[in-house]
């Protein structure tokens, strides 16, 4: 069969035709290969760019690498690992959440810390416990026991913490304030008869109320450590070191002591801290000279930041303590609230109330209804205003176990005063003196041991100082005795 001239140009059309559209397929094709080779090889440079700042701890740097990876492989487990670590790091600890648990399903090891780390940042502390657990089962299969033995603390301190939330205290807090770290002490407003809190540099300062007695910390090695002083004669002495921890690594602070002078409030870094400094309380035991084992206060006092400065006013019903969960760096806030007689724990079993009362996440959720919390605050103002305009303390002078007085005007016998203003003229001649002598030995010191009238004066003024410190025993004696009497009549 033979074709007709028309038939040949048809087919031939239809060929050139076919072949044109091959060729515009092939182009398609190659261009599309040449684009995705070129993504591919950009988004692979941007990834190992992401793995090099993941790995030197940049981890705000290296996030945007792994947004783009989990996005092109959401299945990805390594990427998920990487980026929920990143979001952890970077304080997006809610959203990393479900990365690390995708990943953690797949086994990948550090997904199981990077989960510990988040569901203890959420107080999920059971959950917590978990992950720290497999973190460190994982390590043992690997037979790297040395890091495996530093995940147990974290596992230990996850089950602490856990035990601490489920007894969470019910306490009614009734007030709050942000201040600067550096001068939280102002927001700290009780009564005289529970003593002073002072700073001195970097360090708090707890003097009793009978100004005889003062507690503080202060360095041995590289750790502060606990201290008490008793003041004689204006002088304060006996330097004696509180054993309170049970290592030898951690930091005790911020003292404070209730009325009875035996039950001390303090915070530390160690004794099982689940956080920073925690709160711990202990009492002096008088058969052997010692402390206590210190017992850790519960939630929500202690928190996985840094909580300390308990305060406990007896007077009024009223405590304060200072914490800087969820603060700027360089502010903390301080908590008023009503201290319980006993420990009462929140009857709960909804898991998110028993976390937000123990974050604090509102002090209105802590509150009775049936409370008038507006009258409360107002009236301990103006209790403690009175108290400052009453007693305006110009100086402490004991006069018996029960009676301690602040001004002149607090003696009711004229006797007594007058034997006091003298033993205070005495005190002034013995802080004369003793500057005076504290020049002489500088200047013994120096070389000048052979100038006899030098050596005169030391001797001299040592004498006087022991003659007024006597005087200064029997006036002090005397105001008190005379006064005694008056009142007894």
């Amino acid at each position: 069969m033979q074709l007709t001239l028309f038939s040949k140009k048809s087919l031939t059309l239809k060929a050139i035709r076919f072949r044109i559209v091959v060729k515009k397929i092939n182009y398609i094709i190659y261009t599309l290969v040449i684009a995705f080779s070129f993504s591919f090889s950009i988004n692979a440079q941007t990834l190992n760019e992401g793995k090099g700042l993941y790995l030197e701890g940049k981890f705000a740097e290296a996030l945007p690498a792994f947004e783009k990876a989990i996005k092109s492989s959401p299945k990805n487990a390594s990427y998920n690992q990487w980026y929920g670590t990143c979001l952890l790091e970077t304080g997006r600890v809610e959203d990393s959440k479900q990365y690390l648990t995708f990943a953690a399903s797949k086994k990948l090891i550090e997904a199981y810390n990077s989960l510990g780390k988040a569901h203890y940042l959420l107080y999920e502390f059971e959950e917590s416990a978990a992950a720290f657990t497999k973190y460190k089962e994982a390590l043992i299969k690997e037979k790297k026991e040395i890091a495996a033995d530093a995940v147990t603390p974290l596992i230990d301190r996850s089950q602490r913490a856990a035990r601490l939330l489920s007894n969470c205290e019910d306490i009614q807090i009734i007030d709050s304030v942000i201040i600067d770290k550096n001068n939280f002490l102002r927001a700290y407003s009780f009564s005289q008869e529970c003593g002073i809190l002072e700073m001195r540099g970097d360090k708090v300062v707890y003097t009793n109320h009978l100004n005889d007695k003062r507690y503080f910390a202060d360095k041995e090695g590289d750790r502060l450590q606990l201290y008490s002083e008793i003041n004689l004669q204006n002088n304060w002495t006996d330097k004696r070191h509180l054993s309170l921890s049970n290592d030898s690594i951690s930091n005790d602070n911020y003292p404070f002591v209730l009325q009875d002078g035996i039950t001390i409030y303090f915070a530390s870094t160690g004794n099982n801290s689940i956080g920073g400094y925690d709160l711990f309380i202990t009492r002096y035991n008088a058969n052997n000279d010692s402390y206590f084992t210190p017992n850790q206060m519960g939630m929500p006092f202690n928190s996985i930041y840094n909580d300390y400065m308990m305060v406990i006013d007896e007077i009024n019903n009223v405590g304060y303590f200072a914490t800087d969960r969820y603060q700027p760096i360089d502010k903390v806030v301080i908590y008023t609230f009503i201290p319980n007689r006993e420990v009462i724990s929140i009857n709960s079993n909804n898991n998110d109330e028993l976390i937000n009362r123990a974050k604090i996440t509102s002090i209105k959720d802590s509150w009775n209804n049936q409370m008038d919390y507006k009258s409360y605050i107002a009236q301990l103002h103006k209790n403690l205003k009175e108290e400052q305009n009453i007693k305006k303390r110009e100086f402490f002078f004991v006069i018996n176990d029960k009676i301690i007085y602040y001004t002149l005007d607090d003696f009711e016998n004229d006797a007594a005063k007058q034997a006091f203003l003298k033993s205070q003229q005495i005190e002034n001649s013995i802080e004369v003196l003793n500057k005076e002598l504290e020049e002489h030995r500088k200047e013994f010191a120096k070389g000048n041991r052979s100038n006899q009238r030098l050596n005169s004066n030391i001797l001299s003024k040592e004498s006087k100082i022991e003659s007024l410190i006597l005087q200064l025993e029997e006036t002090q004696r005397n105001a008190r005795n005379f006064e005694i009497k008056y009142l007894r009549k």
